[in-house]
């Protein structure tokens, strides 16, 4: 029986979010393909396929982090509620249950709307994931706005196929965002700049993030992606200045992880926490691990 998820990204969520390494959307992307040119190219493209039994399915393991490009050089099906551009995976077996994320960045005006699809050893629908239960996230420093969701499921013949696509409805939709000038100002505590928020049209094709990561064994704290620690960073002379003479990767330590602790209280007082993660992540990128695991405890603390 086809059944419908809805997406929540509650405290939890955040934890989780906490254990990982930093966001996948800072990496340098590919040039916007225009909705319309997009749309004009996979209206042309020929169905690659017969049936769910016969797509090119690839295989992905329990701990990995992909990204996934929908472009006119993509397979294309008609899934039934509209023909698309696709990726199709083979889940992990004998890993237990996994947890998979995916995060759609909005750019250039533009975002690819993904449905989910799972589907049993038989290649029937089992369950399906749709892009209206992901949540809009707003841009902070370290990312644009983009949608993003999560949920969990055990691989095995009654799930054992992943199928990525845009069903027609989800490309007839837009999507609010928040622009970079009022993140700006909400940040900077200054006044935000009038006008409504810009909305995200619905493009076939477009670039989306696929983490998933084994939850076997785990407390919650799973990391969506490993990442080796980053070194510490040398201390500049205005960090070192009027310090007591002590190693210089302690001092740098001790100075920096004040620092954005201090900021990540602020953002937590101010009811941010989505800066708060963002900080956190920056100050483990900077050498100073634990970072994470402190703002974990922190929110666990608020939690009624």
């Amino acid at each position: 029986m086809l059944s419908s998820y809805r997406l929540a990204v509650p405290l939890s969520t955040l934890l989780f979010a906490l254990a990982g390494c930093s966001t996948p959307l800072m990496a340098p992307h590919s040039p916007t393909i225009p909705a319309q040119q997009g749309q004009q190219a996979l209206a042309s493209a020929p169905d690659c396929c017969t049936s769910l039994a016969s797509l090119p399915y690839r295989p992905i393991s329990a701990q990995e982090t992909l990204t996934l490009d929908f472009t006119p050089q993509a397979p294309v099906h008609d899934f039934g509620d509209g023909k698309s551009f696709f990726q199709a995976f083979t889940l992990p077996r004998n890993n237990g249950p996994v947890a998979i994320s995916i995060t759609s960045p909005i750019r250039d005006g533009q975002l690819f709307a993904p449905t989910l699809l799972v589907l049993d050893a038989a290649f029937q629908p089992v369950r399906q994931v749709p892009s209206d239960s992901l949540r809009v996230r707003r841009p902070t420093g370290f990312s644009s706005a983009r949608l993003e969701g999560q949920f969990s499921l055990t691989p095995g013949p009654d799930a054992q196929y992943l199928v990525i696509y845009s069903s027609e409805q989800d490309r007839r939709a837009t999507t609010s965002y928040e622009s970079e000038a009022k993140a700006y100002a909400r940040v900077r505590g200054l006044a935000e700049p009038p006008g409504p928020d810009p909305r995200a049209v619905h493009a076939a094709t477009g670039t989306i993030t696929l983490e998933i990561a084994s939850l076997a064994g785990n407390a919650g704290l799973t990391p969506l992606a490993a990442a080796a620690p980053p070194p510490a960073q040398r201390p500049t002379p205005s960090e070192s200045q009027g310090v007591a003479p002590t190693p210089a990767s302690a001092a740098t330590s001790h100075s920096a992880d004040f620092d954005y602790r201090r900021m990540i209280d602020a953002a937590l007082k101010a009811g941010d926490i989505e800066l708060a993660l963002e900080l956190a992540d920056r100050a483990e990128r900077s050498g100073h691990p634990g970072t994470r695991a402190w703002l974990a405890e922190r929110l666990q603390a608020r939690t009624p």
